[in-house]
């Protein structure tokens, strides 16, 4: 990614640390909560994917902001890679001690951060990539890539064990659909907004409609595999996202120039 930029990095009007809190709580809460109810359970898990999210869209942000937003994509499907080895990783430790299977979740973000933050190591003292918040925003993507991921798997399955998610998740390759679409819906904001003129808040309201459309996906994969949430995950996602769309095309027509007619050329010179 590109390592040149401001040194000042983006400015923020909500506070990164908030941010983090939402989107590890908002995660773990959805992962946790998907089995309480057939319906309620999966649309909490969506709902807590779109935490995570915006979450990943504000790392995104901060760390593409040192550059011109070349790097946003390679970072975004690196870290969520890194997630997903991680998240699977948590779960599997389930699998060999099973005293610890409720905290298989929690594991697979540890272990998404922990390999983040090698990875970004490698990336500032070996390759020697000048981004002072590599390494922070590099541990958050991939958390919040983990937690994404997680909290939509067990919103298709209704449970969060690593049994379940490998027969109605990975066995079907629904994986990699959310690989990617995790992947689009975190990196896309900043994106779509890069510029002057890029404002978080407008960013932040963009990345919630991605994770909002992500739920609508998720809805619709869920109707394959029989789950009983599916509707409501598809309905929930769709009022969501109309909603915030609505807000970030409202926040974009605020911030964007008026232009006015200044009528035709004259056919005849004076």
């Amino acid at each position: 990614m590109s390592a040149g930029g401001s040194a000042d990095g983006a400015v923020s009007s909500i506070n990164n640390n908030h941010l983090l809190i939402l989107g590890i709580i908002g995660g773990l809460v959805g992962i946790y909560l998907c089995s309480i109810n057939d319906v309620i359970g999966p649309v909490i898990a969506g709902l807590g994917s779109v935490c995570a999210t915006v979450w990943g869209a504000n790392a995104i942000r901060s760390v593409a902001s040192y550059g011109l937003g070349t790097g946003v994509p390679s970072i975004g499907y690196m870290t969520l890679s890194i997630g997903i080895i991680g998240s699977l990783a948590g779960l599997a430790v389930g699998l060999i001690y099973p005293q610890f299977n409720m905290l298989g979740p929690v594991f697979g973000l540890i272990f998404s951060m922990i390999i983040g933050a090698v990875v970004a190591l490698i990336a500032t003292k070996i390759i020697g990539m000048k981004i002072p918040i590599m390494v922070r925003c590099t541990v958050e993507i991939a958390g919040a890539g983990a937690l994404s991921v997680l909290c939509l798997s067990a919103a298709v399955t209704g449970a969060f064990d690593a049994n379940s998610i490998c027969e109605y998740v990975v066995a079907p390759g629904f994986i990699a659909v959310f690989f990617i679409m995790c992947t689009m819906a975190i990196q896309h904001p900043f994106n779509a907004c890069l510029g002057p003129n890029e404002d978080q808040v407008r960013t932040l309201k963009c990345a919630a409609s991605t994770g909002f459309l992500s739920m609508i996906i998720t809805g619709l994969l869920s109707s394959i595999t029989g789950g009983f949430g599916w509707f409501a995950v598809l309905i929930v996602g769709l009022i969501g996202w109309v909603i915030s769309f609505r807000l970030f095309v409202q926040a974009s027509c605020d911030a964007a120039a008026s232009v006015k007619w200044a009528g035709l050329w004259p056919k005849l010179e004076e």
